[in-house]
């Protein structure tokens, strides 16, 4: 009788320390981080404008190591910088962006100031938004939109996910995914989605309505990682013709069961 009770208060034990535990441990959260910045080529008063506008998904710190551990990955992979805080570091894309643009544009506009024709080619604009998603029960995407036009006539326009696991922060990248020389056998599959997507029967006919016509299909780099599949993400005119915009093919990792890794699967769960 007494071993009972002792059985019994130790498991009582366990119980309210687990629950304690799992009270305090950091819930992830986001917040958007704004930063702003726009100038004038010159003063007068058709001069070109530059503009820069971030609007920038990123974890409190109520997340803990968590989420330092996303906005790193958000600050090297958005902004190309790994010691800055992602905070200041969309603060110093911001200047130094229409700083770039003011010292290496203006001699170029002074040259071309007479001719009106040309001030298009002087208008820069770069804007980010960023969004997260909780996509399975242990992963998140943070998927985020750049479009910017540096005196092109066509706005650059990319759609950006990066995967995580929500539990610990840590991304995921195909390799985590993919069994090696993954992409020999997954290409096929990927041009029968964009077959059925178009709704052709063969390469010849994608071609003729704008798609593969300088490219053979390959696997994106730009992926969503779902519970029960990966969405593949091809931005403007890398697969297809640019009017015929951001194309997205669905696969289920039934489809890719031989070149998905065991472990990662696993890890789903």
């Amino acid at each position: 009788m007494v071993n009972l009770l002792k059985i019994a208060l130790f498991l009582l034990v366990m119980v309210f320390s687990s629950s304690c535990r799992n009270n305090d441990e950091p819930r992830l959260t986001f917040e958007i981080l704004e930063a702003e910045q726009s100038t004038r080529l010159s003063n007068e008063e058709r001069s070109p404008l530059c503009s820069v506008s971030l609007k920038i998904a990123a974890a409190t710190k109520e997340s803990g190591s968590v989420g330092e551990k996303i906005n790193a990955s958000v600050a090297y992979h958005l902004f190309n910088q790994e010691s800055v805080g992602l905070k200041g570091c969309i603060e110093q894309f911001a200047e130094n962006y229409v700083k770039t643009y003011k010292n290496n544009m203006l001699p170029l506009y002074n040259e071309d100031r007479a001719d009106t024709t040309k001030r298009q080619w002087y208008e820069f604009h770069y804007i980010i938004t960023s969004t997260t998603e909780q996509t399975s029960r242990r992963t998140l995407v943070y998927l985020a939109t750049v479009d910017y036009s540096e005196g092109h006539t066509n706005s650059v326009h990319q759609t950006i996910p990066l995967n995580f696991y929500s539990d610990t922060g840590n991304e995921i990248t195909r390799k985590d995914i993919f069994v090696d020389g993954y992409e020999t056998q997954l290409n096929p599959i990927l041009q029968k989605a964009l077959m059925e997507r178009v709704e052709v029967n063969d390469i010849e006919e994608l071609k003729e309505k704008g798609y593969l016509q300088t490219v053979d299909i390959y696997p994106s780099e730009n992926i969503i990682v779902g519970d029960n599949t990966i969405t593949f993400i091809y931005n403007p005119s890398e697969i297809a013709s640019l009017e015929l915009g951001t194309i997205q093919l669905v696969l289920t990792y039934a489809q890719m069961e031989k070149l998905i890794k065991p472990k990662f699967l696993k890890s789903l769960q």
